[in-house]
């Protein structure tokens, strides 16, 4: 009994967190241009988690994306100290390769301690934030527009003006999925993480603990056919998976 115990230990602190899988999407769409989206989310990258980091930008370039966006939450926790220099991030992410270029938006942990550090810093390495803005991108004979707004509990978020001037169709990326009930009737597709599918997942019973005020609506996946929420690439608070591995997910629009 002693041995299953230590080795279910093992797989949840050592192994599950460490198989990141890449989860696909094929979505039909007569409004979107024909283009590959990949989506990253909560990094939570320790201080010595370069290597990682190097693995998850070429894992992300070999899957040849037109379009890359990312959610946030590169800090590991409160403590920044802790976390990967952020200088080390974004040179790192600069190295994301893609036909549309990379685009970013902050979660509440980079908000926490030095959210001003991280957006300096990843402007002088020419990463795209998207903060309470949006940017037209032009395929072809059809366009779209990409918005984004900061956290929602640590920044000014402020989703009128993240949306000013957008025509439709218009993904809109938001760090928490709770901002869905405000925008899902503005906007054709929403990217979260943020609740990391609960890290742990019961088998019929699904995620312990999620941090929504909307229990467990968005808990993973496709939801309403609106909001697409990720169980990101890190882990915070406890350091454990559980039937829920990290993943990057790919957005294939025919």
């Amino acid at each position: 009994m002693f041995t299953l115990l230590l080795i279910f230990i093992i797989y949840c602190i050592l192994i599950e967190p460490n198989l990141i899988t890449v989860k696909r999407l094929n979505l039909k769409s007569d409004i979107f241009p024909k283009m590959r989206i990949v989506f990253v989310t909560d990094f939570h990258l320790s201080k010595f988690a370069r290597l990682r980091l190097k693995r998850i930008v070429n894992k992300v370039n070999k899957l040849e994306p037109d379009l890359v966006i990312s959610g946030g939450d590169y800090a590991l926790s409160h403590d920044i100290k802790k976390t990967l220099n952020p200088d080390i991030i974004a040179e790192e992410l600069s190295k994301i390769e893609s036909r549309y270029g990379f685009y970013t938006v902050f979660g509440n942990h980079d908000y926490y301690k030095d959210g001003d550090e991280f957006k300096r810093i990843f402007k002088k390495h020419n990463i795209n934030i998207l903060e309470n803005s949006n940017v037209k991108i032009v395929n072809g004979e059809k366009l779209f527009y990409l918005a984004g707004i900061p956290d929602m509990l640590t920044a000014r978020y402020d989703l009128d003006k993240a949306l000013y001037k957008t025509l439709r169709p218009v993904i809109l990326v938001s760090h928490t999925p709770d901002i869905t009930p405000l925008a899902q009737d503005k906007v054709d597709l929403i990217l979260s993480g943020h609740l990391h599918g609960g890290q742990v997942r019961v088998p019929f019973f699904g995620a312990l603990y999620l941090p929504s005020k909307y229990g467990k609506k968005y808990e993973t996946g496709l939801i309403d056919n609106v909001v697409y929420v990720s169980r990101g690439l890190g882990t915070s608070l406890f350091k454990i998976r559980f039937n829920c591995s990290p993943e990057i997910t790919v957005i294939d629009y025919n």
